[in-house]
């Protein structure tokens, strides 16, 4: 929401609603096109290494709308944000399956996704609470919480 809430913020009048819903349109479209690759490259060279792309293409695109406000950078920025959805959405399910035994698979998804649910909520809170005080603090949080999980998943895994 911060995202397509920054593209509105940006326009006025009736196209305050329309490009942020094309915007949003663009970003579902460019995660279509690109979530079959990845997984194919995921397969071919390892989840870990895509999905620290990703992280890293997501810190670049919330930097970007942090600090850029046009349209050709929402354009932009909306098609990278597809982009780094499209790699890390099913690479990261895939990874907890590959690490996970058989026997446990169904186990360990759903604990994955439990604790994204429950990291979500402070993480958001702590992101809208920094739009209050400046929607670019939200972005700048966000791509520097991307590094940090690029850096931490090459130390550790």
């Amino acid at each position: 929401m911060f995202f397509i809430m920054k593209a509105q913020e940006s326009f006025t009048d009736k196209f305050a609603i329309a490009i942020p819903i094309l915007l949003y349109a663009l970003f579902k479209m460019s995660k279509v096109i690109f979530s079959i690759s990845f997984g194919i490259l995921s397969d071919r060279f390892g989840r870990r290494n895509v999905l620290i792309f990703g992280y890293l293409i997501f810190s670049i695109a919330c930097l970007g709308f942090a600090y850029f406000n046009s349209l050709i950078a929402f354009i932009i920025l909306f098609s990278i944000y597809g982009l780094a959805d499209a790699i890390v959405d099913g690479n990261q399910r895939a990874f907890v399956s590959d690490l996970s035994p058989d026997s446990l698979r169904s186990t360990a998804l759903g604990t994955y996704h439990t604790t994204i649910g429950l990291m979500a909520l402070p993480s958001s809170i702590v992101a809208g609470l920094l739009w209050q005080v400046s929607p670019e603090m939200t972005f700048i949080y966000g791509g520097v919480a991307s590094i940090i999980a690029s850096i931490l998943f090459i130390a550790i895994i």
